[in-house]
Order: structure tokens, then C-alpha cells, then sequence
């Protein structure tokens, strides 16, 4: 049985993945534990440990197969899980973690490819060169690293789905305005995310773990400046394609509250900022209306500003001659 299937009141004895776990302290000051737990549809629930005694957070933590009895509870109008017993997944079980992880809907193996026959498009030997240096040098935790914890992209292979879509997009959008450097921009893309994977800890599933404490305390904005000042030092690259990059890195989250000090100052720069909101924006509209049945609203969502997104029923139709 699926979470979207639970009813209210109903016991359950089923098998989870751990997205998320940690030991809370309520206002009796009683410690206990909240984990949020998802199902091979990648539904999640939230679910609470009163009796938290003989949890160890060591055993039992994100990414971890576990089978758990309890009672489906509405708690703020969503369902959540009183759980009365918790065990680690065992081989008897013969259950299959695969199934429970999200991954990109194209392998990681041919979006790398995909990647690289961009950098190939790239006319300006000093950017080529640069962008695929940099690339290359974190292709293995881009074949699962995911591109947010909790935000958009947060899959299995995540980052690179994210970089091949804004690609396509990007290439599609210059079409129509000749005046774009589409060799920057192409780096700008492959780029602007990249020091994700030294940001945030991902497990071989796609699940983090955690943030790095160069990620918490710099973010991967000034993470990848800094390896672009590097690697470009590294290669002797002309100082103004150096800064160029690096200003469309610093600008593309546009305003300070979210990581960026000054907002583009090139179209490049400036079409980067919405590839990035676009493709952000539609993965989690479409993650989001995936369990809605037409004529309804969804959820509130936190990453689309608390709106709660409608599921028409209109079809899109092939005009025939």
C-alpha cells in the first residue's frame, strides 16, 4: 500500500526509505523523533517516534530502508504517522532500494554525453577549454549527485538533468536573439551549479546528507568563483573571460537574500537568472501535480511560494488537416 492510499485512523505496516530524520525535544522537553519517510511512488510522510529511548540516529538515518508499524494521524490537514515500532530493512525482506529512489528520467552516461556536445559548440577556445576542465573534474558526483536537498531537482542525477534542460533551453531561446554569446552562456549554464557537489554530501542514491562546512559557510556561488578563479589561473585564461563567467555565477541568483551580491550586468548573465527560475519552476509544478487529479488544487508549496498549483483537464490536441 502507497501513502496516497493511507486513511486516516488506519493502522499500517509498510516499508520506507529515510528522507530525513533527527531528534527533537517537545515542550514537556521529552526528547523524540521526526523522520520523514517515502514510498516507491516517492511520496512522502512525516512521521513522529514519541518513544524515542532506543533510537540510534547512527543506525538509523537518511537513505536507510526501514519497515514500520503505526497509526496515519492529520495533523495542519496532511497525514502524518504515529509510529509504534521501527526495524532496519533485513535481506529476508527482499526489498529493493532501488525502487525507492527517484531518479533523472535519462541516464546519467547520456547527459554527460549531451554536456559534452555543448562544450564542443563552444567557438572560443579559452572558454572550451575552461568550462570542460571544470566539468570533467566532477563528472563522477554528477552521475548521482542531486541539484538541492529538498528544493528542485532533488533526485538521482538531479544536477545534470538540470544543466541539460536549461541547455536545451538556452539554445532554443538564442535562436531568436541573435545578440547572445552562446559560448558564455553555454559555460554559464554548465557552470553555475556546479559546486554543488562540494556544497551539500549526497549519498550514491542521490540523497543529502548533509552540507559541507565550506558549503554552509560560503555557499556554492562563492565555492564555484573561487575554482573558476583557480582553474583559470591554472590555464592562463584572459582576464575578462574569467570575470565574465564569474559575474554570470555571482548574478544568476539576482538578488542578495538568495546569494547574489549584484544583479547581471550582461544578457547573458540576465537569460541564465530565468533559464534557472524556469526550469526550477516547472520541474516543481509538474512534481507537484503529478498525484493531483484534474479539476483540483495541490498543496501549498513551500519552493513556489506557498501557492497552491490547479490541474486543468484540458487537453493538448494535434491539429489534423
Amino acid at each position: 500500500m502507497n501513502i496516497q492510499e493511507f486513511n486516516y485512523n488506519q493502522k499500517i505496516l509498510e516499508f520506507f526509505i529515510i528522507k530525513k530524520i533527527e531528534a527533537r525535544t517537545s515542550k514537556n522537553e521529552s526528547v523524540y523523533i521526526d523522520v520523514n519517510l517515502a514510498d516507491t511512488n516517492r511520496e512522502e510522510i512525516n512521521g513522529k517516534i514519541w518513544s524515542a529511548v532506543e533510537i540510534d540516529l547512527n543506525k538509523f538515518k537518511t537513505g536507510v530502508m526501514v519497515k514500520v508499524s503505526g497509526m496515519v494521524q492529520k495533523y495542519n490537514n496532511k497525514k502524518q504517522l504515529n509510529i509504534d515500532k521501527i526495524r532496519l530493512v533485513v535481506e529476508s525482506d527482499e526489498v529493493n532500494i532501488e525502487d525507492y529512489v527517484e531518479a533523472a528520467p535519462t541516464s546519467s552516461e547520456c547527459m554527460i554525453e549531451e554536456v559534452n556536445e555543448y562544450i564542443d559548440k563552444i567557438s572560443n577556445d579559452q572558454i572550451k577549454e575552461l568550462t570542460r576542465v571544470l566539468f570533467n573534474s566532477k563528472e563522477e558526483k554528477l552521475k548521482y549527485y542531486p541539484a538541492a536537498k529538498t528544493h528542485h531537482h532533488d533526485i538521482k542525477g538531479g544536477l545534470l538533468f538540470h544543466i541539460t534542460t536549461m541547455l536545451n533551453l538556452g539554445e532554443k531561446i538564442s535562436e531568436s536573439y541573435g545578440f547572445i554569446n552562446t559560448d558564455l552562456l553555454y559555460s554559464g549554464v554548465i557552470l553555475h551549479d556546479l559546486s554543488k557537489v562540494d556544497e551539500i554530501i549526497s549519498n550514491e542514491l542521490g540523497i543529502v546528507e548533509n552540507y559541507s562546512t565550506q558549503g554552509k559557510l560560503l555557499g556554492h556561488i562563492i565555492q564555484g568563483i573561487n575554482e573558476i578563479d583557480r582553474v583559470a589561473r591554472e590555464l592562463d585564461i584572459d582576464d575578462e573571460i574569467k570575470l565574465l563567467i564569474q559575474h554570470m555565477i555571482l548574478s544568476h541568483h539576482y538578488h542578495p537574500e538568495y546569494g547574489s551580491p549584484k544583479k547581471p550586468l550582461i544578457p547573458e548573465a540576465e537569460l541564465l537568472h530565468y533559464l534557472d527560475i524556469v526550469d526550477a519552476r516547472m520541474y516543481a509544478m509538474n512534481k507537484l501535480l503529478s498525484n493531483v487529479s484534474e479539476g483540483e488544487f495541490s498543496e501549498r508549496s513551500f519552493s513556489l511560494d506557498g501557492r497552491s498549483m490547479y490541474k486543468s483537464s484540458i487537453k493538448s490536441e494535434v491539429a489534423t488537416t
